[in-house]
């Protein structure tokens, strides 16, 4: 039977840059195995980026640590099917608290560069704030030191170290009774579809959503994205458009929710600064007319990208990017 055309063609972009997974994956794998593989991947990828983490020069180190240590979270509710729940709660626990200890600092790291851009953009001066920050992310980078210096960030690589390691670790065991998808060519199709069926759930929320609604869908979206892309080796081409498509929504919602932190942050620090200058005497008061600028210009921005999501969230929910998705799940 002839599957039927979409009105319109599916994208012909060329799919985006990506790293290498894991040779030897195939469909015929247990689930459990092919997720072990993929957080193998990713947790090599957080140890590579520890030491320049570490020495801090390079911030795209930290940078790739941060997003290492995200996808290990996403890979583990991706194959949670896979496993028994007991086995992964502590290496989850762990796991959050690396996360935790990144954070910070990575946010710190956006909003400096962020407004140094805007300050050679515009010209004006944005030294306090940019001062301010820097003392913020040196007092965050300090604790993320202690951490990675710590016991407990030893323990996290030892215990990840080993279930990464050791076939059948944590596994969930099969019930001849009550039978569950055990292969990756059985379960892989249910678990992309469950997260994209959560993505379109929001479809009727989309013209009048609230930050809050927004920063949920954009979870959606890297829920998505990451499952996609753990079996993206056993996919057809056109998954790899369907890819391209979330990253655009990921990083649009990304910046939304960048400027959205951003006045917030810059909203409270200008208050406080407003109130000590009050205390001054007027020829000793700073210059915040760069800051008041920038967080005009930050509110505008988060008001422009909210405006145009409609489009493009129209743009992604059209009948091409399904197509996509299921000409790519066709290859298992």
């Amino acid at each position: 039977m002839a599957a039927r055309k979409s009105s319109q063609p599916p994208l012909t972009a060329p799919p985006p840059a990506r790293e290498k997974h894991p040779a030897g994956l195939n469909t015929d794998l247990a689930l459990s195995e092919y997720g072990r593989a993929i957080l193998r991947l990713h947790f090599d990828a957080l140890l590579r980026n520890e030491a320049g983490t570490r020495l801090g020069q390079d911030i795209l180190a930290l940078h790739d640590m941060r997003v290492a240590a995200r996808r290990l979270r996403a890979v583990f509710d991706v194959f949670a099917p896979a496993f028994c729940p007991r086995s992964a709660s502590h290496l989850l626990h762990q796991l959050r608290a690396v996360r935790r200890a990144l954070g910070p600092v990575r946010d710190l790291d956006v909003f400096i560069e962020n407004a140094r851009q805007y300050e050679e953009k515009t010209g004006l001066s944005l030294q306090i704030l940019i001062t301010s920050w820097q003392r913020e992310r040196q007092t965050a980078r300090q604790r993320m030191l202690v951490y990675l210096d710590s016991a407990a960030f030893e323990t996290f690589k030892a215990d990840f170290g080993k279930f990464i390691q050791t076939p059948g670790l944590g596994a969930r065991a099969d019930d001849p009774q009550s039978p569950h998808p055990q292969l990756t060519w059985q379960a892989a199709p249910l678990l992309i579809y469950e997260r994209y069926a959560d993505l379109l759930a929001c479809d009727s929320l989309i013209p009048q959503a609230s930050p809050q609604q927004l920063h949920d869908l954009r979870i959606r979206f890297k829920k998505l994205r990451y499952a996609v892309e753990s079996f993206r080796e056993l996919l057809g081409q056109p998954a790899a458009l369907f890819i391209a498509d979330l990253k655009i929504m990921q990083d649009h919602l990304g910046n939304l929710n960048d400027a959205h932190l951003a006045c917030e942050l810059l909203s409270g620090l200008l208050a406080r600064l407003e109130a000590q200058a009050q205390k001054l005497p007027f020829g000793l008061r700073p210059d915040l007319d760069g800051i008041q600028a920038y967080l005009t210009s930050l509110r505008g921005q988060q008001r422009q990208l909210s405006e145009t999501f409609p489009s493009a969230w129209a743009h992604f929910n059209r009948p091409a990017c399904r197509q996509n998705l299921a000409l790519g799940l066709a290859e298992l």
